[in-house]
This record gives C-alpha cells, sequence and structure tokens, in this order.
C-alpha cells in the first residue's frame, strides 16, 4: 500500500495584520504589496467585511483593480472569508430565504474577485449547507467550513455538518482547519500581555488549572468567572483572559486525520514562534505531517492572532510562522 504525499504551500491570510490594517498604517492595497515584498504570499486569503467597502456586492471597478493588482504582485486568492449574518438587526432574525440569497450573493463576489474557495462558519446552518451545495457547484466554488475552535473533529457541531457533507457527497463542500481546537498549552505571549495589564499571578494560575480541563468553553469559562469574581478579582481581569477559552481549546490534534480527505484549505493558526522555532501553544510537528502525508495539496495561510491582545509586526511573525511551517513539511 502507498500513501500519497501533498504538497501544501504557505500562504497569508489579511486578516493577521489586523493591527497593521485598522491603525492605517496600512490600506488594503499597501499591504497586498507587502505580503508580496517579504515573499509571504503568493496565495492571499480576504476578509470579506474586513477589507471590501460595501460587501457582499462588489462593483466593477473595485474587482477590475484587484485583479490588476494580483496579477501585478504575482498574488493568488486563495480563499475569500464570509460572514452568515442572521441578525443584521437586533432582535430581528432573517427568514432562511433570505440568509441563503445573503450567501449566494458573498458566493458571486468569491467569483468576481477570482477566489476558488468560500470559507464559512458555524453561524451558517448545515440545512442552508445543503441548500447552497449545488449553486457553488454551478460557479465552481468551494464552500469550505472553518472548524475554528472550540470545535474538533469530534466535537458536535462538526458532527452535524460531517452527515450534511456525506449525504449530500458534493466536491463543493469540504474543510478549513482552525489549529486553535487543538493546541496543547496556552501561550506564553498571552500570558505575558495578561500581566502587563495588570492580571494578579493568583488569576493566572487559576486560569492555568481550568482551561485545560474538559468540557465545553463556556463552561469552563464561567466557571472561572464564578471563582475570580468570588475570590475579588477585577471584572476587567477577568474578561481579559476569559478570551482564551474561545480562541484555543485543548484537544487531541490526531483527530484531524478524519478530515484530511475533505480539506481543501488550512488556517495556520498561531500566536507566536518561540526561539527554537516551534509555536507557543500548537503542536505544529504532529499537525501539519498528518495533513500532508494524508494527502491534502493546497494552501495553509498563516493565521496570527496574537494581534488580539498585543501588539507587534504581523509580518515578522508570519515570516516566522511560514519557515516553522517550512522546516516540518519539508522533513521526510
Amino acid at each position: 500500500m502507498t500513501t500519497k504525499t501533498g504538497v501544501i504551500e504557505t500562504s497569508a491570510t489579511l486578516y493577521a495584520y489586523t493591527n497593521e490594517y485598522i491603525s492605517r498604517q496600512y490600506g488594503f492595497e499597501d499591504l497586498l504589496r507587502e505580503v508580496a515584498r517579504r515573499g509571504q504570499g503568493p496565495g492571499v486569503e480576504v476578509v470579506g467585511f474586513q477589507s471590501i467597502r460595501g460587501f457582499p456586492d462588489v462593483d466593477d471597478a473595485f474587482a477590475e483593480r484587484f485583479r490588476e493588482l494580483i496579477a501585478e504582485l504575482g498574488l493568488r486568492p486563495t480563499s475569500l472569508a464570509i460572514n452568515s449574518d442572521r441578525f443584521l438587526k437586533p432582535g430581528q432574525p432573517v427568514a432562511d430565504d433570505v440568509l441563503a440569497e445573503y450567501h449566494r450573493r458573498q458566493m458571486r463576489a468569491a467569483v468576481k474577485l477570482g477566489f476558488p474557495i468560500l470559507r464559512y462558519q458555524f453561524a451558517t446552518p448545515p440545512s442552508l449547507v445543503r441548500e447552497l451545495a449545488p449553486y457553488a457547484e454551478d460557479l465552481g466554488l468551494k464552500l469550505g467550513l472553518e472548524v475554528h475552535a472550540p470545535a474538533h473533529a469530534h466535537h458536535p457541531l462538526v458532527l452535524a455538518y460531517r452527515e450534511v457533507y456525506e449525504q449530500v457527497n458534493s466536491p463543493a463542500l469540504g474543510w478549513i482547519p482552525d489549529f486553535g481546537g487543538t493546541a496543547e498549552r496556552l501561550p506564553q505571549s498571552f500570558l505575558d500581555a495578561s500581566r502587563a495589564r495588570g492580571v494578579p499571578e493568583g488569576l493566572i494560575a487559576l486560569l492555568l488549572e481550568i482551561w485545560p480541563e474538559p468540557g465545553e468553553s463556556h463552561v469552563r469559562a464561567g466557571k472561572l468567572r464564578e471563582i475570580a469574581t468570588r475570590d475579588g478579582h477585577a471584572s476587567e481581569h477577568i474578561q481579559a483572559v476569559s478570551l482564551i477559552f474561545f480562541i484555543l481549546a485543548k484537544n487531541d490534534p490526531r483527530g484531524w486525520s478524519e478530515l484530511v480527505d475533505r480539506t481543501i484549505h488550512i488556517h495556520g493558526k498561531f500566536y507566536g514562534v518561540d526561539a527554537d522555532g516551534r509555536e507557543e501553544a500548537i503542536d505544529y510537528d504532529t499537525i501539519l505531517p498528518i495533513f500532508r502525508d494524508g494527502g491534502f495539496s493546497g494552501t495553509i495561510c498563516s493565521e496570527w492572532e496574537g494581534h488580539a491582545y498585543m501588539v507587534a509586526d504581523a509580518f515578522d511573525k508570519v515570516a516566522a510562522h511560514q519557515a516553522m511551517c517550512r522546516r516540518i513539511l519539508d522533513a521526510a
């Protein structure tokens, strides 16, 4: 029996450079130029609502300019990230048919801009995915569910989509793994940033005790809030450390092997690469070979999420992450 080894290419998501963008150090075109200049492409993922004015509608001039710029810089559109906004107006959920058309508009935007993959999230219900699959096939587009923390391959949320995927059996449906759901530990950079915000050691010790426990993220976060409040910790400190329950979860990374066959793109979630060239929280040395040796060929975009709690040069962070990924993928 032979195993087909996949070819995985490093790439970037503009989400990684969120702080550079919202601080107006870089505009949209500037980010693309800097990604190209630093060799962090050629693949580029874009978050529609973050980067494109008027999204999900894309005017002809913007689409033409985007395609021209991508060609000029030698970049390649990989994935367009979309939203499922059932509650555009608070307390007034839209009907399923309206939500379906909202997704179709975003799908048409992806095709107009030249993206072959659309990243969707758990807010898009499985029943809607079943309906959208034929439309995606007609457009020549793939829909990828971002398997984001706290979810993992065996999480009930993911199992519901796995069932639909098996029933529909459409070539348009796939996975976009996000490694935050299979972290090994909390990032040192997060703990350091918490201390810099004045979070006391007692609260950090409580976080380190509760975060690895089994159970749903909201339950463990609630447990931390209850104990921390009882112990007299400040609400702003409790809020600051509670974030991590919803962006990182401790689960067995080997479970990704069950999703490799339908994986169409990868979110290389990371928080920092240490002096030894290893990610602070996530065991990339175990995870990446699962996809490579499982036959996945495609892109992994460097998704630095440390910008949620610290200020640093995202381009430098992405460079370190891509170097780490290439080291692991090139190893025998």
